[in-house]
């Protein structure tokens, strides 16, 4: 009987480590499933994570990019309102020059014009050009000799032949 007794307690502790054997396998099975669906959901994670990297990526690209055609454009609207400015003070100049030649127009218009002469002919005296001989070549310190046909003061007759 003890052997019997003996028989079924290592039945019974047989039975119990067999149950909690199975237990365990379950709970270990339970366990790698779970352990399997957030390798899963770690990986899809991961896969949004790469995605929405990516989306700010080009959305910041977007941005500097947008950031650079709105200075561009600044830039553009600045030089813009200085040719305007510019064009304003041209125009305001040309206005104050056509102000002013229209005044000095109607100053000249509201003057008297100056009574001239009638033209006339002119009778004019043909001049009478008569060759006068050479002069001589003399030598340096010789005196001076009086050309034929000349005055000897030589004051006032300036070449010209005495009448």
């Amino acid at each position: 009987m003890k052997t019997l007794i003996v028989a079924l307690i290592a039945f019974s502790a047989a039975g119990a480590a067999g149950f909690y054997g199975w237990q365990q396998k379950s709970e270990l099975d339970r366990t790698v499933a779970e352990l399997a669906s957030t390798r899963a959901a770690l990986a899809r994670a991961a896969d949004e994570l790469r995605a929405a990297r990516q989306t700010l990526a080009d959305a910041a690209k977007e941005v500097a990019e947008q950031q650079a055609d709105a200075q561009q454009m600044r830039t553009e609207r600045d030089a813009a309102v200085g040719f305007l400015q510019q064009e304003k003070a041209y125009g305001e100049r040309l206005r104050a020059e056509l102000a002013l030649a229209q005044q000095q127009l109607a100053f000249v218009r509201g003057r008297q014009q100056p009574q001239f002469a009638p033209p006339s002919a002119v009778q004019t005296q043909p001049m009478i050009i008569r060759a006068v001989p050479a002069p001589r070549p003399q030598a340096a310190g010789a005196p001076a000799a009086a050309v034929q046909g000349q005055n000897p003061q030589g004051a006032g007759s300036a070449g010209r032949p005495s009448q």
